[in-house]
């Protein structure tokens, strides 16, 4: 079994860039897909320690010096477009991005637009999979991915109208994954964000899941990437 995981390791690619830039990224691939819905976009990507947030936390009125403070700690804030909640960005930790046109004519299903994101990585994963909420765990959700009953992944999503074709949808399809245990710093660092923000949640380190010791990142991201390729998305 472990040579099977060992075989795929040289053969994928891993973006390293700022939190910031990749958001961008993001975006850019949703507007190439919503003009060209024959395009499809699977991208794997690391970024430095930094945490990045939903812009509905923007309107705190403690928004702005929370950014600072967090800043002068070495948490710099990067907001996104995908709604969800706080999470940590750094050393060990691995996203993918899919972004895809759906069926002509075909209404949005979130729970259909979601098993196509939490399906490969289940796949990935295999024995000990599932998903649903995890109490504690940052980002919590519906659609968490867990691994052995906690949780390994957070997932986001943003869909919207297609501009080349209106009766599809673009989406930007997005996970976060512990390949490695989630450090403290990276939890303490959310909940003095929360804190900061006037939020009376916080994040228990006990809810997350991390990779198993004997596969490597790039053993579990090849196989990873190829299974999002197999997914029909239309």
């Amino acid at each position: 079994m472990l040579d099977a995981w060992d075989r795929t390791e040289t053969l994928t690619k891993i973006d390293f860039l700022d939190a910031g830039e990749a958001l961008a990224r993001e975006l850019d691939h949703l507007e190439d897909v919503s003009q060209n819905p024959s395009h499809r976009h699977v991208w794997l990507w690391e970024s430095p320690q930094c945490l990045v947030s939903p812009k509905s936390l923007s309107t705190k009125a403690t928004f702005a010096d929370s950014v600072e403070e967090m800043k002068a700690k070495g948490w710099p804030i990067n907001l996104r477009s995908t709604g969800g909640d706080v999470t940590p960005q750094g050393a060990g930790i691995l996203n993918i991005t899919h972004v895809y046109a759906t069926k002509p004519g075909q209404a949005v299903d979130l729970k259909r637009e979601y098993d196509k994101l939490c399906t490969p990585i289940e796949k990935t994963l295999g024995d000990g999979a599932s998903r649903g909420w995890q109490p504690g765990a940052f980002c919590d959700g519906e659609y968490n991915v867990q691994l052995n009953g906690l949780k390994f992944a957070g997932t986001a999503m943003r869909i919207r109208r297609g501009k080349a074709d209106k009766t599809q949808s673009s989406v930007l399809a997005h996970a976060i994954m512990l390949i490695e245990p989630v450090s403290l710093n990276a939890i303490e660092a959310i909940n003095q964000f929360l804190t900061l923000l006037g939020e009376d949640r916080q994040i228990n380190i006990a809810a997350h899941a991390s990779l198993p010791g004997e596969i490597s990142k790039l053993a579990f991201a090849q196989k990873l990437e190829t299974a999002f390729r197999e997914i029909p998305v239309q």
